[in-house]
């Protein structure tokens, strides 16, 4: 008589992944964030949680202020703000002990407000999309450098003149990012 028992091993694993990164936007195309506003460094941070295979599942956030250039497109503001909210799903592949890329696409929710000192002057909200790749220089078990390139497009609920539409209702953005990853 005899008794086997087999193992087996789960895919699905929580894998806390966390990383900071400053965001280089270019704000491109005929659109009201790239005519009228002169983008900062942003910053951004996400966080993965859940794992399965190499499918990494998590979320994350955007900030980047924008310096208004051109007060006849923007209004008398000072400044706008993008704040995105998105989730995020990526795939690790490596490409050797200490390098690793990883391609993503993201989905959210973005808020777009405009201010002038401490005045508010309203916000447009609206959803993104996001594609991407980051490649990963392992320093340690724990901490990696990372540097990578996203496009963000993004469509905003307007409520204005039909002739305007087409420039405030969306925005085109490149992402470069440069960061810190803690797994």
């Amino acid at each position: 008589m005899s008794y086997g028992q087999e193992k087996t091993k789960t895919s699905l694993a929580f894998k806390p992944e966390f990383n900071l990164y400053a965001i280089a936007p270019i704000n491109f195309g005929d659109n009201y964030l790239a005519k009228a506003n002169k983008p900062h460094i942003g910053i951004g941070i996400n966080f993965n949680f859940i794992q399965v295979q190499h499918f990494k599942l998590g979320m994350g956030y955007d900030f980047i202020s924008y310096s208004i250039t051109d007060v006849s497109k923007a209004g008398n503001i000072g400044s706008s703000r993008y704040n995105s909210v998105y989730g995020l799903l990526g795939y690790e592949i490596k490409l050797s002990n200490e390098i690793y890329l990883q391609p993503y696409l993201g989905f959210g929710s973005v808020k777009l407000n405009f201010k002038s000192g401490d005045r508010s002057f309203g916000h447009q909200t609206g959803n993104d999309f996001r594609i991407g790749f980051n490649v990963d220089y392992k320093l340690d078990k724990t901490i990696s450098a990372f540097a990578g390139l996203g496009y963000v497009s993004t469509g905003y609920n307007i409520n204005a003149a039909p002739e305007y539409v087409s420039f405030y209702d969306n925005s085109k953005m490149l992402q470069i990012n440069i960061g810190l990853k803690i797994n």
